[in-house]
């Protein structure tokens, strides 16, 4: 996660979308704390610690939301379905189409608000071959609601002291549990191969 203060406010601002285009679009969404770096880099903007206008940041995060799950999508449907007619990832696939006939577009729009879910839904949703439109409104909705209003909510918490502050321990401390999952699931990985081996 990198400091947001060290770049100027415009490239702060790329900095935030190149990170949403990654967290969805590929599959990295685990390891990224999306909802922290949104929350932390609208606060701040609004203690004036980023110089940029906060329609900015909003905007590119939206853009960032939007692009990153496009990604997913386009690679979920250009590769998904080979991939996902081979042994065990035939369930997920047919996982994804249930999961698309039942909650249609409304599926794409709440996964913003669970990590990893986020990461992986946008792919499942090529593999299922949702229809491209109902995906992008769904996706378009989905980044306005999640990234916007998480932009806008670290903003109005400046304002507040108390509010601040414990936002800036809450993200500090998501930000280490992060980590620490990715680093942890790494570990059992690694001594799961040596097991077998």
């Amino acid at each position: 996660m990198p400091d947001l203060i060290a770049f100027p406010g415009p490239l702060a601002c790329l900095v935030v979308l190149g990170l949403l285009v990654v967290e969805s679009g590929l599959l990295v969404g685990v390891f990224l704390p999306g909802d922290s770096l949104l929350f932390g880099a609208g606060l701040l903007v609004g203690t004036g610690r980023i110089d940029v206008p906060i329609a900015v940041l909003a905007a590119c995060a939206w853009l960032g939301a939007v692009l990153g799950d496009g990604l997913g999508y386009g690679i979920g449907r250009v590769a998904g379905r080979p991939w996902g007619h081979r042994g065990w990832s035939r369930r997920f696939v047919d996982a994804a189409e249930r999961m698309y006939a039942r909650h249609g577009w409304f599926a794409v729009v709440i996964c913003r608000w669970f990590p990893g879910v986020r990461a992986v839904v946008p792919t499942l949703a090529g593999v299922g071959r949702m229809h491209p439109v109902a995906f992008a409104l769904a996706n378009a909705t989905g980044a306005l609601l999640w990234a916007v209003g998480t932009v806008l909510l670290g903003h109005a918490a400046a304002a507040v002291p108390q509010v601040r502050d414990v936002a800036l321990w809450a993200m500090a401390v998501s930000i280490a549990l992060t980590v620490g999952y990715g680093i942890a699931a790494a570990l059992r990985r690694r001594q799961a191969k040596t097991s077998l081996t």
